[in-house]
């Protein structure tokens, strides 16, 4: 999709992707800066009242931003004249663990899906889903 075209026609949209560019940039010129084990641990958010803020992923990272991004200010302020100081925030990533199904039929259980199966002929649809269910493995 094509949002600079829906942003020629709407100037809040339009003011939106620039600011999503001005802080892309902000991030790229923070990934130049360290070191490449860092890149992934941390994302530019914005920047509010002078500030620019930086999300950290975790506590470490957030620490390791402290020391070295005062640093990098002047390399900041040339991209954004209005940049005074950084702030760093910890929000963890979004992580969601693989969900492992462990569900297991006991053959009572099979046992009774089939014979449900053999009941509904007049489902076969239904018949069907419940004869496969019947199939699964078991302990």
């Amino acid at each position: 999709m094509n949002l600079d075209r829906f942003g020629q026609k709407n100037t809040q949209l339009k003011q939106l992707l620039a600011q999503c560019a001005h802080w892309q940039r902000l991030g790229t010129c923070l990934k130049r800066e360290l070191p490449a084990n860092m890149h992934d641990h941390f994302t530019v958010a914005c920047v509010r009242d002078g500030q620019l803020v930086v999300i950290a992923h975790n506590s470490m990272i957030a620490s390791r931003l402290r020391m070295v991004l005062p640093a990098l200010l002047p390399s900041l302020q040339q991209i954004d004249h209005n940049i005074e100081a950084v702030r760093i925030r910890v929000q963890p990533a979004e992580y969601q663990a693989k969900v492992v199904k462990q569900a297991n039929l006991t053959a009572k259980a099979r046992q009774e899906l089939a014979r449900s199966a053999d009941a509904l002929s007049h489902h076969p649809e239904l018949a069907a889903a419940l004869r496969r269910l019947s199939n699964k493995g078991g302990r």
